[in-house]
């Protein structure tokens, strides 16, 4: 069995600012492994915080969850193709056709963001989730008011600090965007997130960053919901192990990408159309964020859902070997 890492820098459409940053590229690696009777699985590495530098990717790509995550995906891909059935059906009996996913509003200007949210509700999503925590208070509680005015009511609001508030700030910040009816702020603070909880009347989900992160939350019942990263934490099947005992002990669960390429994101895809409970919008609709890839086979957002590829495994290939 033979397998290489094919680097790529790609480029955001347009920057993404969140509470911890701005990001203008992803830069990653797919993972192509052949077995011995010729068939090609995909998997791939986008690892967190490695900088510009392609040193800074390959240190990344040596151990650890990300690598773990792109092995795991190549192999539940190889798998699926000798079953003869999408990867999903390797992970449940009974997954869903298509998953539920939020539109990511990138706009940072008011009336930027309201035009956003109006625009992806027109285009079918009911749930839309905004970056919050890299302006002033005030201008995040208007951009929030201007997205909840343009949307409307019955369509669904998540925020994402990314921790970056400290608790003062989450607090009043949350306090006034209660009567938005917010379906959730992930992290509004770094750390324990319980006293914000019991604080305000806005639900509180938990960014879980590791498998670490994630059980801890589910054991100590840290939050109402969390959010997992299944490319950020040794890949489907681990993630797949914690959201179910999460959901089994009343915790929500949502997948969200790490806003890597089509590859990754397919992968996620797979997982969240494997899970038991409710059906949840999922955080996915994100790959057109990036400039265009040699990814094909995953169909964008349709009337707020992404159906899963039809083919045999991941279903989504490279077109071209050169990234």
């Amino acid at each position: 069995m033979h397998h290489e890492f094919i680097p790529y820098a790609i480029a955001f459409r347009a920057p993404v600012v969140t509470g911890s940053g701005e990001w203008r590229q992803r830069r990653g690696a797919w993972l192509r492994v052949e077995d011995n009777d010729g068939r090609v699985g995909f998997g791939e590495a986008a690892p967190l915080g490695t900088g510009g530098s392609p040193e800074a990717l390959a240190a990344a790509l040596e151990s650890g969850p990300f690598r773990e995550a792109a092995f795991d995906l190549a192999a539940l891909d190889l798998e699926a193709q000798r079953f003869g059935r999408p990867l999903a059906w390797l992970l449940s009996e009974a997954p869903r056709r298509q998953v539920a996913v939020n539109a990511l509003l990138t706009a940072t200007g008011v009336d930027a963001a309201g035009a956003e949210a109006a625009e992806a509700v027109a285009q079918g999503f009911r749930t839309v989730k905004l970056k919050v925590a890299a302006a002033a208070p005030d201008a995040d509680i208007a951009r929030v008011l201007a997205v909840r005015e343009r949307a409307g009511e019955g369509i669904a609001i998540r925020l994402d600090a990314n921790g970056a508030w400290d608790e003062e700030t989450a607090l009043q910040v949350l306090r006034a965007l209660e009567h938005c009816d917010i379906e959730y702020v992930e992290d509004p603070v770094a750390g324990d997130l319980r006293t914000v909880c019991r604080k305000c009347n806005v639900p509180v989900a938990a960014d879980v960053r590791s498998l670490e992160d994630g059980w801890r939350v589910v054991r100590a019942r840290g939050a109402g919901m969390i959010v997992v990263k299944p490319m950020a934490m040794g890949g489907l099947r681990p993630t797949r192990e914690l959201a179910v005992a999460a959901i089994e002990s009343g915790i929500g669960v949502v997948v969200t990408s790490i806003l890597e390429s089509a590859v990754g994101v397919a992968g996620a895809l797979h997982l969240a159309a494997s899970l038991p409970g409710p059906e949840r919008a999922h955080g996915l609709a994100t790959v057109s964020l990036l400039e265009e890839t040699p990814v094909e086979g995953l169909d964008a957002p349709h009337a707020g859902f992404i159906p899963l590829p039809k083919a045999p495994g991941l279903g989504v290939r490279l077109r071209s070997r050169t990234p």
